[in-house]
């Protein structure tokens, strides 16, 4: 371990290496200056800077695990390093691209930052975007469209655009928005699809055309192509055609439960949110405890658990799936940590009513309390996880992942790689492994420029140790997302947990 002065000056070197990697500068500063952006307001160096100092100071007053992964030193380099490059007139793409970092900089994945309202109509109505739907496997990313401009590219690897390696890009969009800790694999698959194109008019440009070089699927060939941008609705468009042509499902149910053969069952939650199941007609509970039911009257040998999408939901469901795994006690919570009981800034957030605000501070003061110690800690009584159960199922357990498994589901995850002997297959959690900040968020709205910031206030802390700090639930088998198989519709992940157990095979 780092002692704690080459720590901090470790990450003022990473800080610093982050923000040179990408566009020359001036291609930075340019990127947002053309002709198409004279149109958007253009904000006084005053208010841009009243706006920065807002955002910083509320991330520091109530992002409870602000400092779980960086340094008070090392966010604050990066804080007078970005704040030096604010400049008079800048529109809001300009600023969006300066204090996105610092939000990104938290490491905490529910901490997000959004474009102000007229600047997502700006892009609905006049942006530029890229043609183009992709599939990211590390590095690499892979077209999905049948064709670009006319041609056939589907499969292609994206080597550059204008003159950029994919991989520079992918970076320098990375660092505009958080994954917990340096967990890479949410970051990955967030750009999936048109993500990337919406992405990337955000944060590298919109030009009045794309030199793309393509290598061919087939032959490793590279090809240079001139490649004009289309609208937004374009774009959604072509988001819809690549879903019809690869059967992606876009309105999942909530959880399902199949047998794959006499002695497999496949159990998937896309959710634990409560309210996605009443949507569906159902109740997450009584589903849970009907699926163990079925499974252990029938002694099937090999339970697979999908938790590939799921992204969390209502605080609680995670260890009540959970419990249906063990019969030996367990503690979820180490503690459950909040900032303050009240918000300076609140009156510029989402519970600036007064009723709004009346009833958010009585909660924060019902379920927590100063402690001894001068933290703000959840109360003993509010919260109690669900107890094991007595006859839990016992069997084979394999857990399918990805970048997507986040919040309550890569809590569910940790809970179990931590008191079960489950095999887990796909990529990393996007989740990580030791929790998460997240509960209530407090939805900033600066007041110049518009741009929101979501703050969450709470800091989950699991009672697990088997993790590497900063990262999720690294899987036992890796399964990289591959395009032939994406395009054959193989899932690798399930075969890859079928080819580990006597099951027959899926039907």
């Amino acid at each position: 371990m780092l002692n704690p002065i080459r720590r901090h000056l470790f990450h003022l070197t990473l800080a610093i290496a982050v923000l040179s990697c990408g566009q020359p500068k001036k291609q930075q500063e340019n990127a947002f200056s053309s002709a198409a952006f004279t149109a958007l307001p253009k904000y006084p160096i005053n208010g841009l800077l009243s706006d920065f100092d807002l955002l910083v100071s509320s991330l520091k007053e109530a992002h409870t695990g602000i400092y779980w992964y960086s340094s008070v030193q090392s966010f604050d380099s990066l804080v007078s390093i970005q704040r030096a490059m604010i400049k008079d007139s800048m529109n809001g793409f300009q600023f969006y691209n300066i204090v996105a970092p610092i939000v990104a900089f938290t490491k905490e994945d529910h901490c997000d930052i959004s474009l102000s309202e007229e600047l997502k109509a700006f892009q609905r109505q006049q942006g530029k975007f890229l043609p183009l739907s992709v599939l990211n496997s590390g590095d690499d990313a892979f077209i999905l469209n049948d064709s670009v401009s006319g041609r056939s590219f589907k499969g292609a690897h994206v080597v550059e655009i204008n003159g950029l390696p994919i991989k520079t890009i992918k970076e320098k969009i990375y660092r505009t928005f958080g994954s917990d800790g340096d967990i890479m694999s949410s970051r990955i698959a967030f750009l999936d699809g048109i993500r990337f194109a919406v992405e990337y008019a955000k944060v590298i440009g919109q030009p009045e055309s794309f030199e793309m070089t393509l290598m061919s699927p087939s032959n490793e060939r590279k090809e240079t192509v001139s490649v004009k941008p289309v609208a937004f609705t374009t774009l959604k468009n072509i988001e819809t055609i690549v879903n019809s042509t690869y059967q992606t499902n876009t309105s999942k149910l909530p959880a399902s439960f199949r047998y794959l053969d006499g002695n497999t069952v496949l159990l998937t939650f896309n959710t634990f949110s409560n309210s996605s199941f009443r949507k569906h007609n159902m109740n997450f509970r009584r589903f849970t405890d009907s699926c163990f039911n079925i499974l252990l009257k029938a002694q099937a040998g090999t339970l697979i658990i999908d938790m590939r999408e799921n992204g969390g939901g209502s605080e609680g469901n995670e260890d009540y799936l959970f419990s249906w795994l063990t019969d030996k006690p367990y503690i979820k919570y180490d503690s459950v940590e909040l900032s303050r009981f009240e918000f300076s800034f609140i009156d510029h957030t989402d519970y600036a009513v007064d009723s709004e605000k009346i009833a958010l501070y009585k909660e924060l003061r019902d379920e927590n309390e100063l402690t001894a110690s001068g933290r703000i800690l959840r109360k003993k009584g509010i919260y109690t996880p669900t107890p094991p159960r007595v006859h839990p199922f016992k069997g084979r357990l394999y857990i399918l992942t990805s970048g997507w498994t986040y919040s309550g589901g890569a809590e569910f995850c940790s809970l179990v790689r931590e008191h079960t002997n489950a095999v887990f297959i796909g990529q990393e959690t996007g989740g990580g492994y030791y929790g998460n900040t997240s509960g209530t968020l407090l939805e900033l709205t600066l007041p110049v420029t518009k741009l929101s910031i979501s703050i969450p206030i709470l800091r989950f802390n699991l009672a697990v140790h088997k993790g590497i700090p900063g990262r999720g639930v690294i899987p036992d088998f890796e399964v990289s997302p591959s395009f032939e198989a994406f395009s054959k519709g193989i899932d690798q992940e399930l075969n890859k947990a079928l080819s580990l157990t006597p099951a027959t095979g899926a039907k």
